[in-house]
């Protein structure tokens, strides 16, 4: 079974997609043109937009659950994700911080950071994909998965944004770039992060085995 944040992209998040692209179909029946049907595709790449990030929210926390169920102290974390719960506790402005690193404290001190992170994430592209995976789960440049490379994602992400600040003003989007590019675009980068990640978080901490099954792409 691959990691429940797959589960949940390929389940509700992605059925608004499929909805919006049959409804599309049905409103065009066979003709040519987009016929003023701007609005549903436009939609289209909000919603799918929404599916990606919440994904890449759901498996970062997902991540470091298997994070601190694989770690007696937080010595067995990486090196990366020691260096930045040390820092967050450095940095607390509450003098008292450092204590709540005591007996499991330290778990529910990595949780909040991992929280705050997830809170600020407003544009899922490469660069702040890759900041928040290597300081909080220890891996280096998890977009170099991305077999399709992470400019693919970070235009798909730019369209987004131009359509959310924009409207109507953005202009169309074809519904075939809709389906068969920017759909299957995505759901190939997350099932390849969703293998990289499983991926890594065994052998951090290996021997032990995988936290979620990996798909075959």
């Amino acid at each position: 079974m691959p990691s429940s944040a797959l589960r949940k992209f390929e389940g509700p998040m992605m059925r608004d997609v499929e909805r919006i692209i049959a409804t599309h179909a049905d409103m065009q029946a066979g003709s040519p043109g987009n016929m003023g049907l701007g609005h549903l595709t436009r939609a289209g790449v909000l919603f799918l937009c929404a599916a990606w990030e919440l994904y890449i929210e759901e498996v970062l926390n997902e991540s470091i659950k298997h994070c601190i169920q694989k770690s007696s102290s937080p010595e067995d974390l990486p090196k990366t994700v020691k260096k930045t719960i040390s820092q967050y506790v450095r940095d607390s402005k509450h003098q008292l911080k450092p204590i709540g690193m005591a007996g499991d404290g330290w778990k529910t001190i990595y949780s909040e950071i991992a929280s705050e992170w997830v809170v600020g994430l407003n544009t899922p592209k490469s660069h702040n994909i890759d900041q928040g995976f290597r300081t909080l789960v220890g891996i280096e440049k998890l977009s170099e998965n991305w077999s399709l490379g992470a400019a693919v994602v970070n235009s798909f992400v730019e369209v987004r944004g131009d359509i959310a600040h924009r409207g109507s003003d953005a202009g169309n989007v074809h519904m075939s770039t809709l389906k068969n590019a920017y759909k299957e675009q995505i759901t190939k980068c997350v099932l390849e992060t969703d293998n990289a990640l499983s991926n890594y978080i065994r052998n951090a901490f290996s021997p032990t085995s995988y936290p979620w099954n990996r798909r075959q792409i």
